[in-house]
């Protein structure tokens, strides 16, 4: 609750949430849920999303039930953000096989999908989801990849029709797409707008979605400076994800910048240390 639906009740939950696992854990040291619990906990942008952490918790859960669908997409989740993105395909598939049905399994791997660039793939994926599952973060995931496709009509539909179940645009990431549509279109004044909207969401425990899309905003504006903040942002606040900056024609107007070339040079490297020792 207070990492995705109510942040600003963080102080009062997370430390209630921190009880309960250490209790369940006192109760039962091979409870797989309480491992689960427990990587979700730290995974939080309070604890500055520690990725190797949260993995070997989920691994822990898995290892007590490899039948968990729950620690599987979760496990998937944290791949994807660190640009594990074949290992998030699998995780998310399995889950799916385990409890078919279920909308975590299928977005999950949605997601690693989008972040490779293949947009059709995880097109397919997004538009059957339920509606109500996820809303602003499916909503702005299928524009942008509706805008990718060069959809950009679709794009605005479905911002508008996700903002009808969820006016509130938990977390700023429709109000992000609106942005980065708008810039698109050159009409700077209104992206930038919409990009201070986005930022009154910023409590959000995922904004750096949010965060990533002001950076190809920025991008599309033709403003180097911004576009690289946002995008050292994203990656500094739990959303590392190398092959989707290396891939998203969104930053092609960035590919020459010297300080962008650096900048993802470093991303690489990280990322291929994640493969080192995350991998697998």
């Amino acid at each position: 609750r207070f990492f995705g639906v109510a942040p600003q009740e963080r102080a009062e939950l997370e430390p209630k949430a921190y009880a309960a696992i250490q209790k369940a854990l006192a109760l039962d040291m091979n409870l797989p849920e309480a491992y689960l619990a427990r990587g979700r906990m730290m995974w939080t942008p309070s604890n500055r999303f520690p990725h190797e952490k949260a993995i070997r918790e989920y691994r822990r859960a898995l290892a007590l039930n490899p039948n968990s669908a729950e620690a599987r997409a979760a496990l998937a989740q944290v791949y994807g953000h660190i640009g594990l993105l074949d290992e998030a395909v699998r995780e998310g598939q399995q889950a799916g096989s385990i409890l078919p049905g279920a909308p975590q399994p299928p977005f999950q791997t949605a997601f690693a999908l989008a972040a490779g660039c293949q947009y059709e793939q995880a097109l397919q994926l997004h538009l059957g989801l339920p509606q109500g599952f996820n809303s602003a973060v499916v909503g702005s995931a299928t524009a942008g990849i509706l805008f990718r496709l060069g959809r950009k009509a679709e794009a605005w539909a479905k911002i508008e029709e996700f903002l009808k179940v969820d006016p509130a645009d938990t977390g700023g990431n429709l109000a992000g797409m609106q942005a980065l549509l708008l810039a698109d279109a050159g009409q700077q004044s209104k992206a930038e707008e919409k990009i201070r909207q986005a930022l009154e969401k910023k409590a959000a425990g995922h904004f750096h979605h949010a965060a990533y899309t002001i950076a190809c905003a920025y991008a599309r504006l033709n403003k180097p400076q911004q576009a690289l903040e946002w995008l050292r942002q994203t990656a500094d606040t739990g959303f590392p994800c190398y092959p989707m900056f290396a891939c998203d024609p969104a930053l092609n107007s960035l590919r020459g910048d010297p300080r962008f070339v650096e900048w993802l040079t470093a991303m690489k490297k990280q990322w291929e240390q994640y493969k080192a020792t995350l991998g697998g």
